[in-house]
């Protein structure tokens, strides 16, 4: 059977938040543009996420009243970040936070909506940090925009079936506690019964973000394809000239004049890569990434001699699982960031700030041998505050019969059934909940940020973070380092370009997202750095590959 060939100017690998940008920009250049999507829905991990980006210095930030600049921003991260290699050098850090705006204000040119996401930034209390946050999110969408598109915009039920803003999710965790919370539970109850009178599908998260994206990229005739898997790249005089893919058994070479943009995200799903480099224990049953985040095209880069970097990393998130797998929840900050909750190690000891960003809370438990950790909580905490998929005050008993949810009337008994030494848990918990009636966090500080507070219950005084573990039963749930998808990979410069080993470039191959070692190192500084950087540097890379920023 003879090879089909197609030609482009721009191949792009992936359909994650920074292809459409990418896509977008060689479109207004003039450029022809393809994006390439293996699995047979698009969107990726992007479209399972919160849908957040994080963006410095942005027009919304400042037209909430805050304040940002490019000063701020640089001493922000450079505080938190650090010299980490070359995967967050200062030219990539400077180039992120100098085109980020222009990304939205490119965007928007283009149709695309945004809100400011009102999230404070992850560690607001350091040097450059804003307490009003530099994120952005995108109003609900109606997946019907899509038309025949919308059964392929992929869908995570977790984050995408509730129709709520991302700003506004937060908020229902205190709905039994705030007048907010109810109001924000009554909306978006409002909204599903509007769903099912009028048939809109509203969505919120990943599938508002990317679902608006697609729509753009439709509209604009930008050609996707999906069930297409890249095999391996063409290569003319040393330069990536485009990819060999198999669609629907058939080998396709298709040509890219300008380049190959790799945004194919990174390898959660690959168990041998994750024992190759990622901390043990280790587990592909531990994340939530999109099925097809399996590191293949991280690996094909390597085979042309692509250097990779800070593969050990991943957005780590706390999270929760059944005895037979079954996902049950992510639960930091949300949950254990509530009043009447601590985590701890088999030495009943905390070894974390519960409140804290979620990556942090993943090395936090790597750091102190604490796979699984235990969340210890009492019946103010079950009463009051949803646990993963679990509302207030309802636990179901099978939970309990199952083994997931151990519970006991004094914290002796608690923890002996999770395996806990319990003279240690005993003096953690008295400890705390002395901690709780001073308001002050003695050991971990939490509740002394913005961030903290944010996923804290404000009716509890005098730290809305603080509440005693006092009131039986109690509760423990053991918690597992998962992840939303792994934070290291190829390493490229300021202009998404790939990097080899000596530092020269691959001529004609970009990357960005998580299929790349990330600009923000070993940290999460605020909600959507991922995204961010991804859609910046899928910006970045067009431009440069069109010619248009050398």
């Amino acid at each position: 059977m003879a090879v089909r060939e197609e030609a482009f100017d721009f191949v792009i690998v992936g359909s994650g938040a920074g292809s459409v940008p990418a896509a977008l920009v060689m479109k207004e250049h003039g450029k022809s543009a393809l994006i390439v999507e293996k699995q047979s829905v698009i969107g990726g991990s992007s479209a399972f996420s919160g849908g957040v980006i994080w963006m410095p210095n942005n027009d919304h930030l400042r037209a909430s009243g805050g304040n940002d600049s490019y000063e701020l921003a640089r001493t922000y991260l450079d505080s938190l970040i650090g010299d980490v290699g070359p995967g967050s050098s200062p030219q990539r850090r400077d180039a992120f936070i100098r085109r980020a705006q222009e990304v939205v204000r490119f965007l928007e040119r283009h149709g695309m909506k945004f809100i400011d996401a009102l999230w404070p930034d992850y560690y607001d209390n350091r040097p450059g940090g804003v307490p009003t946050g530099r994120s952005l999110t995108a109003p609900l969408f109606d997946v019907n925009a899509l038309r025949e598109w919308a059964p392929k915009l992929a869908y995570l039920p977790l984050t995408s079936s509730i129709p709520v803003t991302s700003r506004d999710a937060v908020a229902m965790f205190t709905a039994t506690r705030t007048w907010r919370g109810r109001w924000v539970v009554a909306k978006t109850m409002l909204r599903m019964l509007e769903r099912a009178l009028t048939g809109k599908r509203l969505r919120g998260a990943g599938n508002a973000l990317q679902g608006r994206l697609f729509e753009i990229a439709l509209r604009e005739s930008i050609p996707i394809w999906t069930g297409t898997r890249v095999k391996s790249f063409l290569l003319q005089d040393g330069r990536v000239s485009g990819v060999v893919a198999e669609q629907t058994g058939r080998t396709l070479q298709v040509h890219a004049r300008l380049g190959v943009l790799i945004n194919a995200g990174g390898f959660s799903r690959n168990l041998a890569m994750r024992e190759q480099y990622q901390p043990k224990p280790t587990s592909v049953k531990w994340t939530v990434a999109n099925p097809g985040d399996t590191g293949e095209m991280i690996q094909a880069a390597a085979g042309l001699g692509a250097a990779v970097d800070l593969m050990d990393e991943a957005v780590w998130m706390g999270m929760s699982f059944l005895p037979d797998g079954t996902f049950m929840g992510f639960h930091s900050p949300n949950d254990i960031g509530k009043p009447h909750c601590i985590v701890v190690d088999a030495y009943g000891k905390r070894f974390v700030n519960e409140s804290c960003s979620y990556m942090e809370f993943g090395q936090r438990m790597y750091a102190a041998g604490a796979v699984p950790a235990w969340a210890v909580f009492d019946r103010s905490h079950r009463r009051r505050y949803p646990w993963g998929m679990m509302l207030p005050g309802i636990t179901p008993a099978k939970l309990i019969e199952g083994g997931y949810l151990k519970t006991a009337l004094s914290l002796e008994e608690l923890a002996r059934r999770c395996g806990i030494d319990a003279a240690g848990l005993g003096q953690t918990v008295a400890r705390f909940n002395r901690f709780a009636r001073t308001g002050e966090d003695e050991e971990w500080g939490r509740g002394a940020s913005a961030y903290n507070r944010y996923y804290g219950d404000p009716t509890v005084k005098p730290n809305p973070n603080l509440g005693a573990i006092e009131r039986p039963p109690f509760y423990a749930v053991a918690l597992y380092p998962g992840d939303v998808g792994t934070f290291g990979g190829i390493l490229t410069d300021e202009f998404a370009r790939t990097l080899r080993n000596d530092g020269s470039v691959i001529p004609g191959l970009y990357a960005t997202g998580n299929s790349t070692a990330s600009v923000m190192g070993r940290c999460y500084p605020g909600a959507g750095a991922s995204l961010g950087p991804s859609m910046t540097f899928g910006y970045i890379a067009a431009l440069h590959a069109a010619g248009t920023d050398a």
